[in-house]
């Protein structure tokens, strides 16, 4: 079993590509599937690259801090996740 670098979960982890949208030379992170997929709700890829390149900046962010204080807490390691207003305009 893996831990999550994100919130430190024993728990299957996933590839996180730090800098999107040029997985050959992004380090990579393993995060649990409910960190990655809040990760990307989170953040468009241009904030993931241009702030958010690190563990350590994202366990800083001020948008996952309620996220994480939960799901330290639970063993759930399937949960719906819905995109922010501010990604899904982004995308288009």
């Amino acid at each position: 079993m893996d831990r999550c670098e994100l919130c430190g979960r024993a728990v299957e982890t996933t590839k996180h590509h730090l800098i999107p949208k040029n997985r050959k030379d992004s380090p990579v992170a393993r995060l649990c599937q409910p960190c990655h997929q809040q990760v990307h709700a989170s953040f468009t890829h241009h904030e993931l690259k241009q702030h958010f390149h690190t563990v350590d900046r994202l366990r800083e962010a001020d948008r996952l801090q309620s996220f994480l204080a939960w799901i330290r807490n639970t063993e759930k390691t399937d949960i719906q996740v819905s995109e922010s207003d501010r990604v899904r305009n982004w995308r288009g």
